[in-house]
């Protein structure tokens, strides 16, 4: 009796390591590329630093709308007007610039993701960004400019703006290029409906191998495995996630923040994965203390 209760109880463990797993990377997923986390993380990328990374690199647009073609012609704009760098890198690397970035980006993920469908931004909201942004950041670089050659400039990064963001993908392009199934099924998976199953199915198991291995707090074994097999598995998931994010922002052809952002979503799965292993220690420390206390 009690080999079949081990039989049940280690099938059990294992269906909650696969639930497990399976909550663990629809939740960070979900919760990565929503508009709060994916601003977050675009405003703490060194955009200077990845624009020099882009200028020392062959970017080839193609027929994507290119985000880099932005930043080239603002460089290229001041230097003919003997503008300083410094003040479009402190634009580039503006808060407000990055957050705008971010949103853009963010809008799109989180529709196709959460099914949360926000306001399309526009390259009319990055002009307005730039009008209330740019007396701030000439300050900010502590340089001199005439105001016609910062109405040049502000005037020529609005036109390459205009051919860019417009054209970035959007919640609006997302219905009209993405069969309608497909993307009900993807918004499903990632979905509370599916979370709050999964988390029902996982109470279950634990109650079934609790009920089923009650004297010497045995369940506790089981629990303990299974969190840490759980916990071992994401960490080694956040190692490889790189693929995960290329593929999610393919579209935007980011190519110079696919690091940063594949960065913050690995580090993300690295510490689910890390507190699951610390809880599994938990459990083992108090299964061991319990049966201490019994042999006492």
């Amino acid at each position: 009796m009690q080999f079949l209760k081990n039989i049940i109880s280690i099938i059990l463990s294992f269906i909650i390591i696969g639930m497990l797993y399976v909550l663990f990377l629809i939740g960070n997923v979900s919760s990565f590329f929503s508009v709060q986390s994916i601003e977050k993380t675009t405003s703490n990328i060194d955009v200077v630093h990845e624009i020099e990374k882009i200028k020392n690199s062959s970017v080839i647009a193609g027929q994507k709308a290119e985000i880099v073609d932005i930043i080239n012609t603002a460089y290229d704009e001041a230097e003919r007007h003997g503008i300083s760098k410094d003040l479009v890198d402190v634009i580039f690397n503006s808060t407000e610039v990055k957050e705008f970035l971010g949103h853009v980006v963010g809008t799109t993920t989180d529709y196709v993701i959460n099914n949360r469908k926000g306001e399309v931004v526009t390259s009319e909201d990055f002009n307005k960004l730039l009008d209330a942004n740019i007396d701030k950041w000439i300050d900010e670089s502590n340089i001199e400019i005439s105001d016609s050659k910062k109405e040049v400039l502000v005037i020529r990064i609005k036109q390459a703006s205009a051919g860019i963001v417009d054209n970035l993908p959007n919640t609006s392009m997302v219905d009209d290029k993405i069969d309608g199934d497909k993307l009900a099924q993807v918004q499903f998976i990632f979905s509370s409906k599916v979370k709050v199953a999964l988390v029902v199915l996982i109470v279950l198991c634990l109650i079934l191998i609790f009920f089923l291995n009650k004297n010497k707090n045995k369940w506790l074994i089981y629990l303990f495995m299974s969190l840490l097999i759980t916990g071992l598995i994401t960490i080694a998931t956040g190692f490889i996630t790189t693929d995960i994010v290329t593929l999610a922002l393919n579209e935007y052809n980011l190519s110079f923040m696919i690091n940063a952002f594949s960065s913050s979503f690995s580090h993300s799965v690295l510490i689910t994965g890390i507190v699951s292993v610390f809880i599994a220690i938990i459990m083992l420390v108090v299964y061991c203390l319990l049966n201490k206390r019994k042999e006492n």
